[in-house]
């Protein structure tokens, strides 16, 4: 199962004091990193040009430990926005399929 996730940091943790914003942003890269070592090449992430969400691509064995991935061990997983959403390949038999299912929606 893969999934693409957006997430983005939410407006109260701009509240905070710099120092624990800093804190909490190194800890969560630190994390971060950790992770993708755990999971090699089934896990990719990115950021958008303006810095304001992390963008990733996973893939994981069942809906459990995709959910659990998103229970990172760093403190600012609970100052974080996510959404998510399950991808198929769009290879040329899925395609193929979804061209047909329209034609017998007719």
């Amino acid at each position: 199962m893969k999934f693409l996730t957006k997430s983005k940091i939410k407006d109260v943790f701009y509240t905070l004091p710099q120092a624990e914003q800093t804190k909490l942003l190194l800890a969560a890269v630190k994390s971060l990193l950790a992770y993708k070592k755990k999971m090699g090449e089934k896990w990719h992430f990115y950021s958008d040009p303006g810095g304001n969400h992390i963008i990733s691509i996973g893939e994981y064995n069942s809906f459990e430990e995709y959910s659990q991935s998103l229970q990172s061990p760093a403190a600012i997983v609970g100052y974080m926005y996510h959404e998510s959403t399950p991808l198929i390949e769009a290879d040329e038999k899925a395609l193929k399929a979804y061209v047909e299912s329209y034609k017998a929606a007719k």
